[in-house]
């Protein structure tokens, strides 16, 4: 039997019943929705989360904190010689309040030196790190972040370039004049950009410390496979009571998080392809049920069993590609308007022409699959019995 007498009859037969063929063909759709997307959500994912946490985190970093009595400049020499490290630099921070319009608010002042700001920041300048003004504190000049400087509720300016910005420490108040408003960033590394001032290194020692500390030794790495090194050579020289921590073991650890949280969606993907082929199996083997005098008749004319067999698979397969183009198109509408929050960025599934191919390939194979054993059925009744069949 030719091919196009294989699809005649193949359609000729959904044609018929097509309203089992289109209540099949819905749900493989259905199927390839959930398929392409749990592997474009996936791959979205993986590749945002390494981006994001890589930049946000300081990936290429090991951090060694010191809250109290702190570290000192001896301290950043000592664990800037390390092995690996490419570059150590320090960090003060103090909590302080601030006088708003909505009345006092807490922030964190951070002093760090100009130079590594884009380090700590994950920026490879400083470009953009403000929306208006410097980003360069100098003197008594804040950077001020977003939700500092921008009411959270209406967006309104609370301050601009040029303002006198009050603040309290440990009970000393201290006028700093805001020189840059700094974009909404989120969290960098182990604090938080928008609820942070930044200020000059040298203004905070003297009017708010007192004394060259800082609480925190950021050890930027030459390569970030040395990390676990570099972690263990810090923890034998750092001063008593300080924590050292590898944003890369996080990164690490949640990455196994990610890649286990994929697996299950592509796990709840292949049950939805699974459920379709058994709803394809019942729905050939009751067409079977239904046309034994046709299949009767057909062999009589000259069809053999593998006509017949081909006939039932054809019609699976036709289910599935109609079902699968559908849910392809379903899952390209879809990707333009599902987006999932990720921290202050927001993921759209990746769809590509793999994901689209897996998609539409896995639940066809399935169906095609599930078919043949009702269509092996029908390849082997007895013509003779076939058409005596009531």
């Amino acid at each position: 039997m030719r091919a196009a007498d294989c699809a005649w009859y193949a359609l000729r037969g959904l044609s018929e019943r097509r309203g089992r063929a289109a209540g099949a063909a819905a749900g493989v759709a259905i199927a390839v929705v959930a398929l392409s997307l749990a592997l474009g959500l996936g791959a979205a994912f993986q590749r945002t989360f390494a981006e994001y946490l890589g930049r946000t985190l300081a990936a290429n970093a090991v951090i060694v904190t010191n809250y109290a009595p702190g570290l000192t400049d001896g301290d950043l020499a000592i664990l800037g010689s390390l092995p690996g490290v490419r570059a150590c630099f320090g960090v003060s921070t103090a909590q302080a309040l601030v006088a708003t319009p909505g009345g006092h608010r807490t922030v964190t002042l951070i002093a760090v030196d100009a130079a590594h700001l884009p380090d700590l920041l994950g920026l490879s300048d400083l470009s953009g790190f403000v929306e208006e003004g410097s980003p360069l504190p100098r003197g008594l000049g804040a950077v001020v972040g977003s939700s500092v400087w921008q009411d959270q509720a209406t967006g309104s300016k609370l301050y601009d370039v040029g303002n006198a910005l009050a603040v309290s420490v440990d009970g000393r108040s201290l006028t700093l004049v805001v020189v840059g408003l700094a974009r909404p960033f989120g969290f960098r590394t182990w604090i938080s950009v928008d609820d942070s001032i930044f200020v000059d290194p040298e203004a905070f020692f003297t009017y708010v410390r007192g004394r060259r500390v800082y609480q925190a030794a950021v050890m930027v790495l030459e390569d970030p496979s040395r990390s676990r090194e570099v972690v263990e050579a810090a923890r034998a020289l750092a001063p008593p009571r300080s924590s050292v921590f590898s944003p890369i073991a996080m990164v690490s650890q949640l990455g196994l998080f990610v890649s286990s949280l994929n697996a299950f969606l592509a796990f709840i993907s292949v049950l939805s392809v699974g459920i379709t082929a058994l709803w394809i199996f019942d729905s050939t083997a009751i067409s079977v049920v239904q046309r034994v005098r046709e299949i009767g008749v057909l062999k009589a004319v000259g069809f053999t069993s593998r006509d017949v067999l081909l006939i039932f698979l054809a019609e699976a397969a036709l289910i599935s590609l109609i079902g699968g183009c559908a849910g392809l198109l379903l899952s390209l509408l879809a990707a333009r308007l599902v987006h999932i929050p990720l921290f202050t960025i927001r993921i759209a599934p990746a769809i590509t022409p793999q994901t689209l191919a897996a998609s539409l390939a896995a639940p066809l194979l399935a169906n095609v699959a599930a078919a043949a054993a009702p269509a092996r059925a029908a390849a082997r009744l007895d013509p003779v019995k076939a058409l005596r069949y009531e």
